[in-house]
């Protein structure tokens, strides 16, 4: 999500050091913490640049496949995609932060909707249609559940200090909906209209065929700024000594 998620969780210390009025929470209290996590994501959009957290209202990357023809059907790719929505995430629960660092991190939260935007380039079988085209791209997620897992390894600094490593970020997220809109399919506007009307008249199915695509999109893009805020920030000053 996330994870963004875990990165606003990591810029406490920092908001602190600008002395707002926000408490330091307890190891192991997964009620605030996941109430400051949010706070962070919701007030601070733009990220915190000193501290190496980029801004979570408009996360942007390269070269994106989404889908594959050997296991769809479907190429999908995009050569630009910024992902915008993360700003207005609620954290429900997040278990492992204790005063010992574990192996893993868990956060579940509700986004209430994931906009995914740039050029795309897709060829191949949609909904038994076939498909083709080159353009820029729009995929809206609505109701967006997340569930996302943070592998940790302790990372002992020579200021005596524990920072955290993170070989692996998994996300899975549930939408309730999906709406998209490719341009230029097929070169021809009206049918690019008449096949994205028919892609979200059945965008469960489109949904099925996408979703472990964009979940690794946002594995990736997750990971990149989990682990550039962990690489500056230490655990230890994350809770009350």
């Amino acid at each position: 999500m996330k994870l963004s998620l875990f990165i606003g969780c990591l810029t406490i210390a920092f908001v602190w050091g600008q002395q707002l009025h926000i408490d330091k929470c307890q190891a192991g209290d997964a009620i605030c913490i996941a109430k400051t996590i949010t706070y962070i994501l919701q007030s601070y959009p733009k990220g915190i640049p000193s501290i190496g957290l980029d801004a979570v209202d408009a996360i942007s990357f390269q070269n994106v496949i989404v889908s594959r023809m050997e296991s769809s059907k479907l190429d999908l790719k995009f050569h630009t995609l910024t992902v915008r929505g993360f700003e207005n995430t609620t954290v429900l629960d997040a278990k492992g932060f204790d005063a010992d660092i574990p192996r893993v991190f868990e956060l579940s939260a509700f986004t209430p909707l994931l906009r995914l935007e740039g050029e795309y380039e897709t060829q191949g079988i949609l909904l038994t249609m076939p498909i083709q085209g080159r353009g820029q791209a729009l995929v809206e997620l609505k109701d967006c559940q997340f569930r996302c897992k943070v592998r940790a390894v302790e990372d002992q600094r020579l200021d005596g200090k524990r920072y955290l490593e993170i070989p692996k970020v998994k996300c899975l997220v549930d939408v309730q909906s999906m709406h998209i809109n490719f341009d230029n399919l097929f070169n021809n506007k009206d049918l690019s209209d008449t096949m994205n009307d028919l892609a979200n008249n059945n965008w469960f199915e489109i949904w099925k065929t996408l979703r472990k695509g964009i979940n690794s999109a946002l594995d990736q893009v997750s990971g990149t700024i989990l682990r550039r805020v962990a690489k500056k920030f230490s655990y230890d000053d994350f809770f009350q000594e």
